[in-house]
């Protein structure tokens, strides 16, 4: 899966896409406001919608605007080595930005902290786990991201791509784990130029939080810190050789090369058939 345009976007229009979602943020709470009369903390459910339907917002304005060209190719495209590196990296960065949150202690800002994950009822499990996970990576990789390499460098495009997904995290003490995120679903994406890899990555990510949201992690630091920061070593370990692997068996997509897509898998062919 991924979008295509034929225009892509400027540094200037990647950062306006972002200020509305901030736009659909604000009209959106403070239209909840008016109608509850109440501090929106005490409805969660009610936030993490209004973030939702802000980024849905955001990505169906782009995917019908004519100037940009934004067409959503839904082709599920993803080979086993590809899902196996993904999936064992995005389980081995929960570790570390864990370990990042508690060598980092950020402030955290419950009003702004809409967009974590959320397990006080299934529809929040559902949106913050899947949902957002889906949409958020459509948004910053998908249209983003794609639209950047268009004008800029891979490089650049990955790090501003990861910058905006951090700043759609407003709250100080998810914006490290969240740009960490960005750049290895950017990474994928800068290799595969395909949706599929991010998502799982992602969906990944979200459910593995969402299990230590849970059971919580601290407990394990203090009980035992030893175990626990060798864990995250390895998991560091893992997340170099992920990189690595990945770029060995995969050749980087140019952003024109939509017509030839079936090269994207040609040396991860090869490297299957060794």
């Amino acid at each position: 899966m991924y979008v295509k345009t034929l225009n892509g976007l400027s540094l200037n229009g990647a950062w306006q896409m972002q200020l509305r979602l901030y736009v659909g943020w604000i009209i959106g709470s403070a239209a909840a406001f008016l109608f509850t009369g109440n501090t929106l903390l005490a409805y969660p459910s009610l936030l993490l919608t209004i973030h939702l339907v802000s980024v849905i917002a955001v990505v169906v304005y782009a995917l019908s605007r004519q100037k940009d060209n934004f067409t959503l190719i839904p082709k599920i495209n993803i080979s086993l080595e590809t899902f196996l590196v993904a999936f064992s990296m995005a389980l081995a960065l929960v570790v570390v930005k864990d370990a990042v949150g508690h060598l980092l202690p950020l402030p955290e800002w419950e009003e702004l902290s809409f967009t974590s994950v959320n397990t006080s009822s299934l529809y929040t499990i559902i949106a913050t786990v899947l949902l957002a996970a889906i949409m958020e990576e459509m948004l910053f990789r998908g249209i983003i991201m794609e639209a950047l390499l268009h004008r800029h460098s891979g490089g650049v495009a990955l790090l501003q791509s990861s910058l905006l997904f951090m700043l759609a995290h407003p709250d100080p003490a998810q914006m490290p784990g969240a740009f960490l995120l960005g750049l290895l679903c950017g990474f994928f994406y800068l290799r595969l130029r395909d949706l599929c890899s991010c998502f799982l990555i992602h969906l990944t990510n979200n459910a593995a939080t969402a299990i230590l949201v849970s059971g919580g992690s601290l407990q394990f630091v203090i009980a035992d810190p030893t175990t626990y920061y060798v864990i995250v070593g390895a998991c560091l370990l893992a997340l170099v050789a992920g990189y690595f692997l990945l770029k060995r068996f995969t050749v980087q997509v140019k952003p024109h090369s939509y017509l030839s897509k079936e090269n994207i898998r040609a040396k991860s062919v090869l490297f299957s058939e060794q």
